[in-house]
């Protein structure tokens, strides 16, 4: 059995939060630095933050608070700002290989997101899928600001966030094709951090469409009074999806839905085996609770609990947003049992 991933606490400034943050996982914070140079390679890490330099200059500007947050979390790991920050990067610094070092396209992670109300909860669940070597890497982050709404998150040791949850929502996402790389942009974390200090999709979606981030990337928010959208972020749009009428749930993967990032008009049975598979799981048996749920997680008939040589799916959670519950699993779903954690439980 897979250990757990580590479930870490962190409360205060954020320079204060960054440095327990670092403290608690400094071992596996090295352990993602070293890998993420080994896996873009010595010559274009090293050549990439010239250009990261303008990143760092553009978030320092907007959300200063977050890189002060990384700033703590370098002291407490004792370890370089610039690979905390490129920890940040980590799918952005595969768009800026691909677009920038002018690299062959890599497989890429390939991720669901799946959103549900029902008559007593709204739930949000997400499969991450990517390298195997990353589960020793992972690590749940739960935090209370001074100044902000607690929160919890599963992400990579040394990151500010990812998909997750708050006491008002909950939060997905999926990696979509991107074409270009923006150096004055946003990274994935730190959207996905600002959108965990969000109250409603409504507000989600105002501060997706304010903020510009380095590359494209999907988000699907569930709130609490049940508004579920997802919201494709492209180079230099973004478009959102609401659930069907009659219809109680939203799901996504790896591929632009909206005919104008797609470039025509998209089949949401078979543009992606996953998303089809989901689709007819959801039709044919809809789920009423996190284990139903889960199982949806769990299924290989369309590849959504991914098993490839050197890929997995490396975490999988169902969030309930009205009891404040996080249940995440180490690993594939189909081999682990979810633990349960209290959002709001005291630090």
């Amino acid at each position: 059995m897979k250990s757990r991933y580590p479930l870490v606490d962190i409360a205060g400034t954020p320079s204060e939060m960054g440095v327990l943050h670092g403290k608690q996982l400094a071992d596996r914070i090295h352990l993602t630095a070293r890998f993420m140079r080994e896996k873009i390679g010595p010559e274009p890490y090293e050549a990439c933050w010239e250009d990261f330099q303008q990143t760092v200059c553009h978030c320092r500007k907007y959300v200063p608070w977050l890189i002060q947050e990384m700033e703590g979390i370098a002291k407490g790991a004792d370890i370089p700002f610039r690979e905390v920050f490129l920890i940040n990067a980590h799918l952005d610094l595969n768009v800026w290989k691909r677009v920038v070092w002018d690299c062959p396209k890599e497989e890429s992670s390939a991720c669901s997101s799946h959103a549900l109300t029902t008559e007593d909860e709204v739930y949000l669940a997400w499969n991450g899928d990517d390298w195997t070597g990353w589960l020793d890497c992972g690590a749940v982050v739960r935090g209370k600001p001074d100044d902000g709404i607690p929160f919890v998150y599963w992400s990579l040791a040394g990151s500010v966030g990812r998909p997750g949850m708050n006491s008002h929502l909950a939060l997905g996402a999926n990696s979509l094709p991107s074409p270009e790389w923006h150096a004055e942009g946003l990274l994935y974390p730190i959207l996905s951090r600002l959108l965990l200090s969000c109250q409603s999709a409504g507000e989600s979606v105002a501060l997706l469409q304010s903020n510009k981030s380095c590359s494209a990337m999907n988000y699907m928010v569930a709130d609490k009074d049940g508004d579920l959208v997802d919201i494709e972020v492209g180079s230099d749009s973004i478009a959102l999806r609401k659930p069907p009428i009659e219809t109680s749930h939203l799901l996504h993967t790896n591929c632009y839905l909206d005919t104008g990032l797609a470039g025509g008009t998209v089949d949401e049975n078979t543009v992606c085996l996953r998303l089809g598979t989901a689709r007819n799981l959801y039709r044919e048996h809809p789920p009423g609770n996190a284990e139903e749920i889960t199982a949806i997680l769990s299924d290989h008939t369309g590849g959504i609990c991914v098993h490839r040589d050197g890929a997995a799916t490396i975490v999988s959670f169902v969030a309930e947003i009205h009891r404040g519950n996080f249940h995440v699993i180490t690993g594939n779903p189909c081999q682990g049992s979810p633990e349960t954690i209290d959002l709001l439980q005291d630090t």
